[in-house]
């Protein structure tokens, strides 16, 4: 089953708008990343031995070592909707948290090589082994820092996408003192790579074949079973009794933030949740909201979203923000903001695809700014740390435009 366009919901289009126009300055931006492409700190794109691109991501700039760990779970009380074959629902979560100082060894990858294989060659059309795929900047069950209890931030992907392609943000925030744990959904990611080497990868028809917002709402009951299992554990790396269940978050991009919003509506435990450019469905989309909600959108012309987040806006009756990152695109939300302009010359995206999902900004400003934003956000309200960046517009952060 192939895909398209990761990360866009089937209640949005996916396609560029008909007759939009490419700016030159657009156009020829485009084309320079597809000419040369950057490495996520700047510069040309390294090459190894075999010729093939290096893609990299930033680290991040917490001052506290990130630990990653996989955590399998299922729900014995839910038969899988979207399985080939009646069983109970499986999903895979990918934690990042506050590691213990002194930890040793090699960064984990971005994602499995037999997911990355799947990846590009099932979205990006690429067959063979052509990429470098990324190291992380955390250490694959690395001692957790017990020393004290540390916020949650959940995350939801977007349709077709996969819980790594949030790591920059998820390892920010890690960085920062939270654990970010973002689930799989099984059959709506791109690829999960279960225990034994078992693959499993999207299948979009068995999931369109539900409403948005049912799948929102089979979603938000994965969310939920995640948490039930952070509360109940057992937890890889020390986790057990270092998460504050007290003080939970959320953010997802795209149907991950549709699925964010519904959380946030249906459980108590979640304070606080960011949606990163994505929709709303079901009950979340018109009900009155008191919990803390960020709504940050993507430059990309969408009218669908506008109106769905005008009709929730005067239901927001607690804290609120909706803010525009500049110069973006939908894609912009997520890793493929760095991915793709450095494996361009592999990808070959046409100039008037790569405007339109990742835009015409810098993007490791971009990603930059997501950072500062997100972590400012969570740390108010999962922490009480004041945070002014939210309050006005910030002269060092020109990307951000403040809506309402």
């Amino acid at each position: 089953m192939t895909r398209s366009q990761p990360g866009l919901p089937s209640g949005l289009p996916s396609g560029l708008p008909s007759g939009r126009p490419l700016s030159r300055r657009g156009v020829l931006g485009a084309l320079a990343l597809g000419a040369a492409g950057a490495v996520a700190g700047g510069g040309p794109v390294r090459a190894d031995a075999a010729g093939r691109p290096c893609l990299s991501l930033p680290a991040p700039t917490g001052p506290r070592p990130v630990g990653t760990a996989l955590l399998y779970l299922d729900d014995p009380a839910r038969t899988d909707a979207w399985a080939p074959a009646p069983r109970p629902r499986e999903l895979r979560a990918r934690l990042w948290y506050p590691a213990a100082p002194g930890a040793r060894g090699p960064y984990a990858p971005w994602m499995s090589p037999a997911e990355t294989a799947h990846l590009q060659a099932d979205y990006f059309a690429v067959p063979g082994a052509r990429l470098a795929w990324p190291a992380t900047h955390a250490r694959p069950d690395a001692p957790a820092d017990r020393t004290r209890r540390h916020p949650v931030v959940l995350n939801s992907h977007g349709s077709g996408a996969d819980s790594a392609f949030n790591t920059v943000l998820a390892e920010e925030l890690a960085s920062h003192g939270h654990v970010v744990a973002a689930v799989d959904h099984t059959y709506d990611a791109g690829e999960v790579e279960f225990p034994g080497h078992r693959l499993e990868v999207r299948d979009k028809a068995r999931v369109q074949a539900m409403t948005d917002a049912a799948i929102v709402a089979y979603r938000a009951a994965d969310v939920r079973c995640l948490l039930d299992r952070l509360a109940a554990g057992p937890l890889p790396a020390g986790l057990d009794g270092a998460l504050d269940l007290g003080a939970v978050g959320m953010f997802g991009h795209s149907m991950g933030g549709a699925t964010t919003a519904h959380a946030l509506h249906e459980d108590p435990r979640i304070r606080a949740g960011a949606v990163l450019d994505g929709p709303l469905f079901g009950p979340a989309a018109t009900a009155d909201q008191t919990r803390p909600l960020l709504l940050m959108a993507s430059a990309w012309d969408s009218p669908a979203r506008d109106a769905m987040w005008d009709t929730l806006w005067p239901h927001l009756t607690g804290w609120r923000r909706r803010l525009t990152l500049t110069r973006s695109g939908h894609l912009s939300y997520c890793d493929l903001q760095l991915l793709v302009p450095q494996g361009q010359s592999v990808f070959a995206w046409p100039a008037d695809r790569l405007e339109h999902f990742l835009g015409t900004g810098d993007p490791q400003r971009a990603v930059a700014a997501q950072r500062a934003y997100l972590t400012a956000y969570f740390g108010l309200h999962l922490r009480g740390v004041p945070a002014p960046l939210l309050d006005a517009p910030a002269p060092q952060w020109p990307e951000i435009r403040f809506d309402a």
